[in-house]
């Protein structure tokens, strides 16, 4: 039996319109109502992904990809910052390929360029949901910006330079996914040993530490309730989830997963235009009550 479910946020639990659908909402009460626990799961940090809930629910958080992890009241239950070191020659890597990047630390989400940060996450919706188009996606995204926590600076020198800031996440875009991103991410992967290389997108790149994976933080959080690996469900859609669906006794991909995703899990769903989320915990809740 499923005692705890973990979804993913962009590509999985939030649809074409980067909102939570209310079937998606509905869904996770009856699970809630049926003794399953829920809890998001996301590359996200705290303050940028609670909005979307619009207080609707009250779940745990695995955020920024384990590199954070909250309880439903939101105490911080563990914490894993990438070391100076690391962070340094990443910050490196990203001037190398020429990478616009934000960095993500204990006291919130740092940007020195607004106009890229908005194209980037107009450049994700895009990514994520294929049916809209990009002035579309701009429009969506300038209001969305507005409902997101994010400090914006002309550099990032005094963060780095502050020892009471712990960075959390590195995350860096850029459109040219062969020809950037990947050859960046095999650098990374290859000199720096303790960090983790995952992305939520084709156009971005995502530098955790190996400890802050969304697949150790999801067995964490259930030990700490009695809950076994089998009775666990996550589901997901991209690379930062891998590690979570692999850890996980069920693992479902989106019908919009790419294929390394699909590949690993053991059932799929619908896609997160079509409330995917929803219709596999429905299933599973219906299978609880029989």
């Amino acid at each position: 039996m499923i005692k705890l479910i973990a979804s993913d946020m962009d590509g999985t639990l939030l649809n074409e319109k980067m909102e939570v659908s209310n079937r998606n909402i509905q869904a996770i009460k009856k699970a809630e109502q049926s003794g399953i626990e829920f809890i998001i799961a996301t590359g996200r940090g705290l303050s940028e992904a609670k909005p979307f809930l619009k207080n609707h629910i009250h779940p745990g958080f695995i955020t920024l990809n384990g590199a954070e992890v909250f309880d439903n009241k939101e105490n911080l239950i563990s914490s894993n910052p990438l070391s100076v070191a690391s962070q340094a020659k990443v910050v490196d890597y990203f001037h190398k390929y020429n990478v616009y990047f934000e960095v993500v630390t204990n006291k919130g989400i740092f940007s020195n360029d607004r106009e890229a940060r908005v194209n980037n996450l107009a450049n994700l919706l895009v990514k994520l949901n294929p049916g809209i188009n990009f002035k579309q996606a701009l429009r969506d995204t300038q209001e969305r910006v507005k409902m997101m926590p994010m400090n914006f600076v002309d550099n990032y020198d005094a963060i780095f330079n502050d020892k009471s800031y712990k960075i959390m996440k590195l995350i860096g875009f850029n459109e040219h996914q062969h020809r950037i991103l990947a050859p960046l991410k095999k650098d990374i992967t290859k000199n720096i040993k303790d960090v983790v290389v995952t992305s939520s997108s084709p156009n971005n790149v995502e530098i955790n530490s190996v400890n802050a994976q969304k697949g150790i933080a999801l067995l964490q959080y259930a030990q700490n309730r009695n809950i076994l690996p089998e009775e666990i469900m996550a589901i997901g859609d991209n690379l930062n989830d891998y590690s979570m669906i692999k850890a996980a006794g069920t693992g479902v991909a989106m019908a919009n997963a790419i294929p390394v995703i699909k590949e690993i899990a053991q059932i799929s769903t619908d896609s997160n235009i079509n409330d995917g989320v929803a219709k596999i915990i429905e299933e599973t809740v219906a299978k609880a009550n029989e």
